[in-house]
């Protein structure tokens, strides 16, 4: 049955590359570069001596220079193939222009325009725990939504979520239904391939009532069943009663279900990753 719920989350930290970044030896950037109205996202690790650049571009050598805040840096792939970039930095925030190898043919050049974010360094040295309000969702997992907090393994997360029409705590539609998600959280230093385990140690119902349908899900319907099940499909409202953890239909006030009532296991619907570029 559809339900909003409170949730406290954390991420373990499998990631064997995952460790905390020097803010003054490395900047972390995410780098999100504009091919041809699809958006390539990668991973930026930068370290500055003076005004000479090293790192890396998702594991790619890179070197430049940063003079004030006008930043020039190659990218060499393991191929041969280089990447320019020259661009303006401005705070945490970075864009300019590419020059890489055409998709389809690699002596012709292409440009691309590009922009970056840099990644907070991590304050102090222990886990965090952060309370995050949710105010928008998604109804699609993608890399495209700004992350709207950022994350190190061993942090934990307090947040709400909705129910999968869209509805709070309130009664108040927030939201397209179809499972609105909360997010999406920025794991620092999580990349591709990586094992992400999340850990929920608290989930609770933030509402004294749910809804479901009386319906019986179409591919169990045979034919019989189908006849006599031509009346159902409407909607039932539960009541929830959060101390004992138990849930009854409301209008269930006399015949076979006067005494009904179900124990109340919440679950989270959705939990998953952006899929990858292509």
């Amino acid at each position: 049955m559809p339900h909003t719920v409170t949730m406290l989350w954390k991420v373990s930290s499998l990631l064997l590359a995952a460790l905390p970044l020097n803010a003054v030896a490395a900047d972390q950037w995410i780098v999100a570069t504009d091919l041809w109205g699809n958006t390539n996202y990668q991973t930026l690790q930068l370290e500055v001596q003076g005004t000479q650049l090293t790192g890396t571009l998702d594991g790619d050598r890179v070197s430049g220079t940063l003079r004030d805040r006008d930043i020039r840096f190659t990218a060499t792939g393991n191929d041969g193939q280089v990447y320019h970039f020259s661009g303006r930095i401005d705070a945490a925030r970075m864009q300019g222009q590419s020059d890489q190898p055409d998709t389809n043919n690699r002596a012709v050049r292409a440009q691309h325009a590009f922009s970056a974010w840099r990644v907070p360094a991590r304050t102090g040295t222990s886990a965090q725990r952060h309370v995050f309000t949710p105010v928008d969702y998604s109804n699609t997992f993608s890399a495209d939504r700004a992350p709207v907090l950022v994350i190190h393994p061993g942090d934990s997360v307090q947040t709400k979520t909705l129910d999968s029409g869209g509805v709070d705590e309130h009664g108040v539609t927030r939201a397209l239904f179809g499972n609105p998600q909360v997010g999406p959280f920025f794991v620092v230093g999580a990349e591709p391939g990586d094992t992400l385990a999340i850990t929920l140690t608290s989930l609770k119902l933030n509402r004294d009532y749910a809804d479901s349908l009386d319906g019986v899900v179409g591919r169990l319907k045979t034919p019989r069943i189908a006849a006599e099940t031509t009346g159902l499909g409407k909607p039932v409202r539960w009541e929830l009663d959060r101390v004992r953890g138990m849930a009854r239909p409301k209008d269930a006030s006399g015949g076979a279900l006067k005494r009904f009532e179900v124990p109340v296991k919440p679950m989270l619907g959705g939990l998953a990753v952006a899929p990858g570029f292509g």
